[in-house]
């Protein structure tokens, strides 16, 4: 017999990938969100092949803070990123700045005050959950809006306040692990510079998008009579522009995709022959299928962490149920504090009372708290403990939240009347 080789991982992925497909099938019928169902699978999955020689190799197959962030994330950023029209979005600029980069931060503060008054942990230690947790996960946000019909303006707000709240996030979570690593304390120049950094991380992600994306409209005009290599040029843009911003250059690789992707869109009548402007939506649909299929079955089965110590489990439920409460608070004076101040701000369209019940419970986390909790180091203290908290919270804000908003808008009839 031959050895293995490439053969054994390309049976695995073509194994979990006909998993996913059957479960959308599946989950389509029974009228529950694939999303949240393929998180469940995932749970099921992973305690199965640990009882299963003929299911273990599946546990070979590990979600990572590098297989989030370079290979599934960029995908799913620009596929969201040539949805959004730019009109629209600078006409709600004002109230997902305030959400993304002022409701970042006072959640951190929030969940970070509370939990280092009411837990035995550290200040350093609660200050680095809540930088992980504060902001909304933009893949588990624009899969689950785009899945229950929510209305145009309300996707936008949420979809683009979990884009934008990236960069503050990232930013949050650097600054307080540079600062526990180092043990510095906070004062008025960490202020300035963390200030600085963001607009840093923030803006040069953006100029780093913006600047490929121009380069790449001059190949895609080149490749006007070869779909396939326009389509492929996209593809290219939409990695090229994440890792380069990440990895290279230190800074946001969400802003970056998502400003290659608005230059993709705003031009796209000028440089894309007819026949890829029809077929790069469903392209990137299907892409985007597949990234969120693997990552929400992958995010089930990391949630596997969480009940490794049956005891220690046990004996940590109630501080696992404080910290949800907590996380949801800090969440209830983002949306209630922040959207009346900017309702009051000039050329800032109101966000009404029933937008903001929704905006509230569909704050939902996922899949970019756990490349954050990942990139901790193993030596660090508290490791574990904000691991475990961290995924009781994506775990609920999956099965609870993520189950019941659809409910919840058909409740308030906010729903799409095209849906």
């Amino acid at each position: 017999m031959h050895q293995a080789g490439l053969a054994l991982p390309v049976l695995i992925f073509t194994g979990m990938f006909m998993l996913t497909t059957a479960s959308a099938i599946g989950l389509k019928f029974l009228r529950v969100p694939y999303t949240i169902g393929l998180v469940v699978i995932g749970m099921v999955l992973g305690g199965v092949a640990k009882h299963s020689d003929f299911l273990a190799p599946v546990l070979q197959v590990e979600l990572t803070h590098d297989l989030i962030m370079y290979v599934l994330l960029p995908v799913l950023i620009y596929d969201a990123a040539i949805n959004i029209k730019l009109p629209m979005l600078v006409k709600e600029l004002v109230p997902v700045l305030m959400l993304a980069v002022v409701g970042v931060v006072l959640s951190t503060l929030v969940v970070a005050g509370l939990l280092g008054y009411l837990t035995p942990m550290t200040m350093a230690g609660a200050l680095l959950f809540g930088a992980l947790i504060s902001a909304t996960d933009p893949v588990a946000v624009i899969a689950l809006f785009k899945e229950v019909g929510a209305p145009e303006r309300m996707s936008l707000l949420m979809d683009a306040e979990s884009l934008f709240n990236d960069a503050t996030a990232i930013v949050m979570f650097g600054i307080v692990m540079a600062v526990v690593q180092t043990g510095q304390g906070f004062g008025v120049e960490m202020l300035l510079g963390a200030i600085w950094e963001f607009c840093r991380v923030f803006l040069g992600g953006i100029a780093v998008g913006a600047a490929l994306g121009g380069g790449m409209l001059f190949l895609l005009r080149l490749g006007r009579n070869i779909p396939f290599v326009q389509i492929a040029h996209t593809t290219i843009l939409a990695y090229l522009s994440f890792i380069l911003a990440d990895h290279v250059f230190g800074m946001s690789g969400v802003m970056s995709t998502i400003a290659a992707g608005v230059v993709t869109r705003t031009w796209s009548r000028r440089v894309l022959s007819e026949p890829v402007q029809e077929y790069l939506h469903p392209y990137w649909e299907f892409m985007a299928f597949v990234a969120n299929s693997f990552i929400f079955l992958l995010l089930g089965m990391q949630e596997d962490l969480l009940f490794q110590d049956v005891d220690r489990l046990y004996e940590n439920v109630p501080y696992l149920l404080l910290t949800i409460a907590v996380v949801l608070f800090a969440r209830f004076l983002v949306v209630y504090l922040l959207i009346p101040v900017s309702n009051r701000l000039p050329k800032s369209s109101p966000v009404d009372g029933k937008t903001k019940a929704v905006m509230f419970w569909g704050g939902l986390r996922g899949v970019v708290p756990v490349a954050l909790m990942l990139s901790i180091p193993l030596d660090m203290p508290e490791r574990g403990v904000i691991i475990h908290m961290s995924l009781a919270v994506i775990l609920f804000s999956l099965l609870v939240q993520g189950t019941t908003i659809e409910r919840l808008m058909t409740l308030l009839k906010l729903k799409s009347v095209s849906h």
